[in-house]
């Protein structure tokens, strides 16, 4: 009696599971994920990724539909549409992470891979030397300019340093954005002649400090008139 009791239970507790998985399988709307693109798919902690999803509804009527993204096979958003029985749709996800690693992007029954990196440094770079007028005479102004570029992938400071014959003449502090650049431009002038050596980071160049042009004045040397004899009267 007791075997058949429990047999009984057993095969009740079956059917209701059944029951319960056919549900589930009625209520589970016919969608389909026509395309999963991730643009970049490849960015660095902080950064946005854009995730965009074409779906389709397959079903036969109109059906509200709430799409998860998983990442890493957990549900890290969702998004709610009602589509018409043939419709598509194009949804966007936005993602960002904070740790660097490979993440497994799924909607539905497409997967692709989302690259997370560490940023890099900033890197700065110098370039485009010009001093102008190369050569210029005592107490004239001397216009130097440069560009710096930061090729690294963070913001970061950097300063300047003008040196005249090794010397420090002049500095400026910048705050660099990642993958810009700024134009640096310093006026010096001289008080002495001479060839004067410019260097700026890496980068070296030189102008020629003259005495002034002073025009030579050519007197001509005066004669004295000749003596007028006097006249005598007669």
């Amino acid at each position: 009696m007791k075997r058949k009791t429990i047999g009984v239970i057993c095969l009740l507790a079956l059917m209701a599971i059944i029951g319960l998985l056919q549900a589930c399988a009625e209520a589970q709307p016919d969608f389909e994920v026509l395309s999963l693109n991730i643009t970049p798919p490849q960015i660095t902690t902080g950064e946005k990724a854009t995730i965009e999803v074409k779906i389709r509804n397959n079903d036969a009527k109109t059906i509200n539909y709430n799409v998860p993204l998983m990442v890493n096979g957990v549900a890290d958003d969702r998004k709610s549409l009602t589509l018409a029985p043939g419709a598509t749709e194009l949804i966007t996800f936005a993602l960002t992470k904070s740790q660097a690693g490979t993440y497994r992007i799924a909607v539905g029954s497409r997967e692709t891979t989302l690259v997370v990196e560490k940023p890099l440094p900033p890197e700065f770079r110098l370039s485009n030397l010009e001093i102008n007028p190369a050569e210029v005479e005592v107490g004239d102004n001397v216009v130097i300019r440069a560009k710096v570029a930061n090729v690294g992938g963070t913001q970061g400071s950097y300063t300047a340093e003008l040196k005249i014959d090794g010397m420090t003449k002049q500095t400026e502090k910048l705050t660099i954005l990642a993958g810009t650049d700024y134009t640096l431009v310093f006026k010096v002038c001289r008080c002495l002649p001479g060839n004067y050596i410019v260097t700026l980071g890496g980068l070296t160049g030189q102008f020629v400090v003259k005495e002034p042009f002073r025009p030579v004045i050519n007197i001509a040397p005066t004669t004295e008139p000749e003596p007028v004899p006097c006249s005598t009267r007669g």
